[in-house]
């Protein structure tokens, strides 16, 4: 899946260096020289030579057709941006013009699988891998960079900043076409969300664009698995899936807890095969399992994955369907204030919201907002922590600097709402990133795909008006209507059990609140007696404090910082907190922090390992 285009060609010594972590096949294309993985994805025709992240497909040419489907799409993309109505997919791609030598680099419209760039003053490189391309290049850490994976929220670079110097991420949406001297010749953007607001979008006419999508993505498969957590999200996966595929359906958790006994319901509901996994100790994983997904997928992050990852039997990479952004179709991520008020009004009465108009002045104000989130934890304190030589304000300015990129690519897209404007802003931070992560780990024993995120889908919900779809007045409307959809929504949620999810609000509603103010008691209760055998939630479910209690965790967090890249200070503070929540000193939150500072050590300590031997 890695590749790596170079304008000179890598030594011996760098082959090596790969070779000792992968499995690589070398090459040349036109005046570049490649390097890639085995099981890498391509294109090549038409005088052009493609590497692909993800899927692309065209819905002109007859469905079984990838070839076509692909062949018609790269050469499109190479003349077109942002794509016509009849191209889709999720994906990244660079693309190699043999004759001119000229390259075109693009990702859809949130950018899930990373596309990196650095042109230097002999050499030029692009890569979907930062360490292949640190390797290589001999970039330097970017100080930077190395901040806003320690301090900044979602542990994540922002814009087309990445953990090295130089090294460019393209930005949602970006289309780069470089002259073979590696300076850009040209740089176009997709502002296609949002550009259709409607509030009378029928549901089967969504339905049947998602199912088309989701059939041509399948179109090469006949077994197709699904990441199925028995949300809605997965549901609508579920019923979109065409009847004649084979499905496996794969869950975290023991089989008892309830959200596993759910998803086995829904799985049951569509003849499909099932399985839940549980491994419990790999949310804290041994150092050796880190650095493998590390080395494999640089997407470390949600550990529960790697319980299906280190169980499932690997004998050819199939499709794995996963049903992330599908929040964006239940408009989780639109800032609407949460008191009682809005909740009879909006929610129980279905009043609409009244929505923020995106004025200049607003706009700015917004902005100011999110700038004192992003730079609120710049002190000299933190700095000194991770051995970082920059001043405060060289931080501040640089950091302001990347948030105005996106900004500015918000800006492109004329949104009417201020509510927008939030909205598109999580898609191209949390979403891009570590929600992107899920699919890039899934994607080292499947072929990770998420159609929710694709650039028509994508494009048709972003026009849903805010108020089709807050409250998940939308998705319900779908469930509601459409057949394929009704069955799922016979069983309940892991939100509001014991009720099914087309119930009425009379019954749900007070069940979601009574259950709410019971785990909060529950959770409590362990906290004030400092019992981590006292009962956890209602209903029995995944419990961070038995995962806090793993008699290896802090041999296992020692472990990952055994070769310090992060400085003693940062390192300590981490540690020090999961031992607390251990202790039930602190309350024992997901170890998100915790497993980011371990992977990102990892990263360093393999790019350093590398460059030296």
């Amino acid at each position: 899946m890695k590749f790596l285009i170079s304008q000179r060609s890598p030594g011996k010594d760098d082959f090596q260096k790969l070779e000792l972590k992968y499995q690589v096949e070398a090459g040349t294309a036109g005046p570049y020289s490649i390097v890639t993985e085995k099981d890498t994805s391509g294109y090549s025709g038409q005088g052009l030579r493609s590497f692909i992240d993800g899927y692309i497909r065209d819905f002109n040419c007859a469905m079984p057709d990838v070839a076509s489907q692909t062949e018609n799409a790269i050469g499109l993309i190479t003349k077109q941006w942002p794509v016509p109505n009849s191209i889709s997919g999720s994906f990244s791609t660079a693309i190699i013009e043999e004759k001119t030598g000229e390259i075109v680099v693009c990702n859809d419209a949130i950018g899930v699988y990373p596309l990196y760039y650095f042109a230097g003053e002999n050499e030029f490189y692009i890569s979907n891998s930062l360490i292949w391309l640190g390797v290589v290049s001999k970039a330097s850490v970017d100080e930077v960079g190395l901040f806003q994976r320690t301090y900044c929220p979602e542990f994540a670079n922002i814009g087309s900043r990445t953990l090295l110097k130089n090294v460019k991420r393209l930005l949602p949406g970006e289309w780069i076409r470089f002259r073979k001297s590696g300076e850009i010749r040209e740089r176009k953007y997709d502002n296609e969300l949002y550009q259709q607001l409607s509030d009378s979008v029928a549901p089967l006419k969504y339905w049947k664009a998602f199912k088309k999508e989701v059939s041509y993505c399948l179109a090469e498969e006949e077994n197709v698995h699904v990441a199925l957590s028995g949300g809605m999200d997965s549901r609508l996966i579920m019923g979109s899936v065409p009847r004649e595929k084979q499905l496996f359906c794969h869950t975290y958790g023991q089989e008892d807890y309830y959200e596993s006994l759910i998803a086995k319901r829904i799985a049951g509901l569509y003849d499909a095969n099932f399985r839940s996994y549980s491994q419990p100790e790999l949310n804290f994983p041994g150092k050796e399992v880190l650095e493998k997904y590390t080395i494999e997928t640089e997407a470390i992050y949600l550990n529960h994955w790697l319980e299906i990852l280190e169980e499932h039997e690997i004998e050819n990479r199939e499709n794995m369907l996963v049903g992330d952004m599908t929040e964006s179709l239940q408009g989780r991520n639109l800032p609407m204030k949460k008191n009682w008020k809005n909740f009879k009004q909006y929610y129980l009465g279905r009043k609409e919201y009244p929505l923020t108009e995106n004025t200049r002045e607003k706009f700015e104000d917004w902005k100011d907002g999110v700038i004192s989130k992003y730079t609120g934890l710049i002190s000299q304190k933190h700095l000194n922590r991770i051995n970082v030589q920059l001043t405060e304000e060289q931080i501040n300015n640089e950091i302001t600097a990347d948030l105005e990129e996106l900004f500015l690519r918000i800006e492109q897209h004329n949104l009417p709402y201020l509510e927008l404007v939030s909205e598109i802003f999580t898609w191209f931070t949390h979403s891009r990133i570590p929600m992107g992560k899920q699919i890039l780990i899934l994607n080292s024993n499947f072929k990770s795909f998420c159609v929710p995120m694709s650039v028509q889908i994508l494009r048709l919900t972003s026009n849903l008006h805010p108020n089709l779809r807050l409250n998940g007045r939308y998705i319900k409307s779908l469930f509601a209507s459409v057949k394929e959809l009704k069955l799922g929504a016979s069983e309940p949620t892991s939100q509001i059990p014991f009720v099914p999810f087309n119930s009425p609000e009379i019954f749900k509603v007070p069940i979601w609140f009574l259950r709410s103010e019971i785990d909060d008691f529950l959770i409590k209760r362990v906290m004030k007696s400092g019992n981590p055998k006292k009962r956890y939630r209602v209903l029995k479910s995944f419990n961070w404090v038995e995962v806090y209690q793993q008699p290896k965790m802090e041999a296992k967090l020692w472990s990952y910082f055994e070769k310090n890249y992060l400085g003693e200070g940062y390192t300590n503070a981490v540690i020090y907190g999961a031992l607390k929540r251990r202790d039930l000193e602190q309350w024992p939150l997901s170890n998100i922090n915790i497993i980011n500072a371990a992977a990102l050590n990892a990263e360093l300590a393999l790019l350093k390992a590398l460059k030296d031997e």
